[in-house]
């Protein structure tokens, strides 16, 4: 029992000496330095009071004397004290006393000059301050002001009372106001100024680190606005301030707010966040380079954070539209990841293994089409590779460590590339598309024109100059469908026992009957062609300047009259005027809900996007050139020559000057390319193949689109999918 006494003892004595030594520390933690930091002003009259700061003033009982004449002390925090100048001091130095220890504050003169007040007592190059005191006026000369030491610009004076303008490049540091000889020291000015922003752009999210001067050393003191919303400080590190971007952020000035001095820096421009279009390899070992495209990433190669399965990658090389990023080590199996200035997204999936693929060259072609496959670690072996597009295996004609040369299956669909070696599989990058033009027939005429498909793939085809139709078959076979070589005139029949005027246009309908809008002796005329190839008249007495003709779901007809727009012809007969402009008689087409779309000029690299229900008119095209983005920024060659709608009610556009297929997205009002070919006469893959004219487009159920070739005397097929 005593033992067990003795060790309670002992226990409650160690904690108790443990609570001691703790309050000991806490108590030693809390004590302030008794020290001075500043002191203003430093000259004055009798009774001109003083503020005197630093740190442990309050330590004490505070005793003040002014070269040995004790001062009246009328406050004191342990920060700041105020003492009065006592009335019979004289000019020396200033003691401070707190009982136990003593500190020299500083020297100061009994004169009539005297600084008591800045305001504002903070702000950047060209604010106006104004400085309160007494002995400013001067019948000699006026009065100086200086900041820091520099002279600041005195814009108006009185004996009480300065204005003064700070310089640039002031800096921080003390009002000192000169007259007659007689100089005196006021309070520090806080100079500030934002000297950069880092990153420039961004959006709601991004950090940015402000640079400058003067920052307030509480976070909740600097107030920052991006073009007038305000952001969260998140720290505060000497010069340096960093922000986040906030909600509904805009473009325009960064401005840093302290004590009710706004402080404007460079502008902040809000982009969106970046998206990734290809990322090549998908597989691949450290040390490689990747390549990813996309859009808005930063041209400043530090502001693009790049992670392979959350490690860490280095980018090389920075383009707005491209990113060179070296591989990193003990990467395994993971997501692309990018963030440009704090805007994250993600891309696919990467394995890190010796085998990759980079890239196929050409990226689209038909069956029998030789592709070039770069990448790793394939096998000088051909029989040790295998080439699957889309699951149907390819044969492999040559092979290295870094190419396979293979041809495309016969049973060729659209889809992913891969290469299996032994254990591993290696996926391309994108996919290989089954696209590419061929040749139905190069049988045609010089003078062919408009041109239809119907629902067995049979083609229709207009000679503009001997004035009869043509039939092509899906194996090529030409033959004549309506009219007579050469032969014009106006009348109805089977066969070739019609007689046509000068075929402007055709249009096809869901049961397979063809509508011809026409010219001739008699003015302008539309008729129907049953697939038996019948010929009667659907309306005759038009104006002979009847060009392109189309169809809506509804069974009415459309056609162009050159200076009186477009007419809608309804299946009673009545005519109405639905589009008053000036339209040419290139093809012109209407979407399922009765957007038109008509050439006003064809030797204007633009057209019209009529909203019939709405009314709403859009210009489509600017000037020549070749660029894709939206209705107001892409860019055609100098003629227009087919509008057609495809199966998704895209429209597609016939940009004749690039050798082009451009598309024209209804749902968001972006033009892209479908197809660029180039000029001359050749079939193969999208990147090969070679045209001369796109004189009219057809379209058939499959979303291939037929087009004449007048250039070349052809029909051609362009397959998209």
């Amino acid at each position: 029992m005593q033992k067990l006494t003795t060790y309670l003892f002992a226990g409650l004595l160690l904690c108790l000496m443990g609570i001691i030594q703790a309050c000991k520390k806490d108590k030693i933690a809390t004590v302030v330095p008794f020290e001075v930091k500043s002191y203003y002003p430093n000259s004055g009259n009798a009774g001109t009071l003083i503020t005197i700061t630093g740190s442990g003033l309050s330590d004490g009982k505070a005793s003040i004397a002014f070269n040995g004449t004790d001062a009246e002390v009328l406050s004191t925090t342990d920060s700041i004290v105020v003492v009065r100048a006592p009335e019979k001091g004289q000019s020396g130095s200033i003691t401070f006393s707190n009982g136990s220890k003593s500190l020299i504050v500083g020297e100061y003169t009994y004169q009539k000059l005297s600084i008591q007040k800045i305001y504002p007592a903070n702000g950047p190059a060209g604010t106006q301050i104004r400085i309160i005191g007494a002995g400013f006026s001067s019948l000699k000369a006026p009065a100086e002001v200086l900041i820091n030491g520099k002279a600041a610009t005195v814009v108006s004076a009185s004996d009480t009372s300065l204005m003064a303008t700070v310089p640039e490049a002031a800096g921080s540091g003390a009002v000192t106001v000169k007259v007659d000889g007689m100089v005196s020291v006021g309070q520090p000015f806080q100079y500030q100024t934002v000297s950069g922003i880092k990153p420039v752009t961004g959006g709601k999210g991004t950090r940015v680190t402000i640079s400058g001067e003067g920052f307030a050393a509480l976070a909740a003191n600097n107030v920052v606005d991006f073009n007038g919303t305000k952001a969260e400080v998140t720290e505060v590190a000497g010069n340096k301030l960093v922000v986040i971007a906030p909600e509904g952020l805009t473009s325009g000035p960064l401005a840093v707010t302290i004590n009710g001095q706004k402080i404007v820096g460079p502008a902040f421009t809000v982009e969106p966040p970046p998206s990734i279009r290809l990322v090549s390899p998908l597989s691949g070992p450290a040390g490689a380079e990747m390549i990813i495209d996309g859009k808005d990433f930063s041209t400043v190669a530090d502001e693009n954070v790049v992670t392979i399965n959350n490690i860490p990658a280095v980018v090389k090389a920075a383009t707005a539209l491209r990113l060179t990023v070296v591989l990193p080590i003990g990467m395994g199996k993971g997501p692309v990841m990018i963030s440009v200035n704090d805007q994250p997204v993600k891309g696919p999936e990467f394995t890190e293994q010796s085998l990759g693929i980079q890239k196929l060259e050409p990226s689209n072609g038909l069956a029998g089409t030789k592709v070039v496959i770069t990448g790793t670690g394939f096998s000088v072996n051909p029989a040790e590779n295998e080439v699957t597009f889309n699951g149907a295996v390819a044969q492999i004609l040559k092979a290295t460590e870094t190419t396979l040369e293979v041809m495309t299956p016969a049973n060729l669909t659209t889809g992913p590339v891969k290469v299996k070696r032994a254990a591993l599989v290696a996926e391309s990058p994108t996919t290989f598309n089954r696209a590419g033009m061929v040749t139905i027939t190069n049988q045609m005429g010089p003078f062919i024109g408009a041109i239809v498909v119907d629902n067995q793939g049979n083609l229709f085809v207009s000679n503009t100059r001997e004035n009869y139709i043509s039939k092509v078959t899906p194996a090529g076979d030409v033959s004549i469908f309506a009219g007579e070589p050469n032969a014009n005139g106006f009348v109805n029949g089977n066969g070739r026992n019609a007689r046509f005027g000068s075929i402007s246009s055709l249009v096809i309908d869901e049961s397979n009957n063809v509508y011809v809008s026409e010219v001739g002796a008699g003015g302008g005329t539309i008729r129907r062609i049953t697939p038996q190839g019948d010929v009667t008249t659907v309306k005759s007495g038009l104006p002979n300047d009847v060009g392109s003709i189309t169809r809506d779901k509804k069974g009415n007809l459309y056609y162009t009259q050159l200076y009186r727009g477009v007419f809608r012809l309804y299946p009673d007969g009545v005519l109405e005027n639905v589009f008053g402009r000036t339209a040419e008689d290139s093809r012109i087409a209407i979407s399922n809900n009765n957007d038109l779309f008509i050439v006003g000029d064809k030797y204007e690299p633009t057209f019209y996007w009529q909203q019939l229900n709405s009314a709403k008119l859009t210009w489509v095209g600017s000037s020549n050139g070749y660029q894709d983005g939206s209705v107001s920024s892409a860019l055609f060659g100098g003629t227009i020559g087919s509008l057609l709608m495809d199966n998704e009610q895209n429209l597609l556009i016939a940009d004749n000057h690039n050798y082009a297929l451009r598309k024209l997205d209804l749902s968001t009002g972006q033009v892209s390319t479908a197809a660029k070919l180039s000029k001359g006469f050749a079939d193969g893959s999208l990147d090969q193949a070679k045209i001369g004219l796109i004189a009219d487009m057809a379209i058939d159920k499959e979303g291939s689109v037929y087009i004449s070739d007048p250039n070349n005397r052809a029909i051609r097929k362009i397959v998209l999918k």
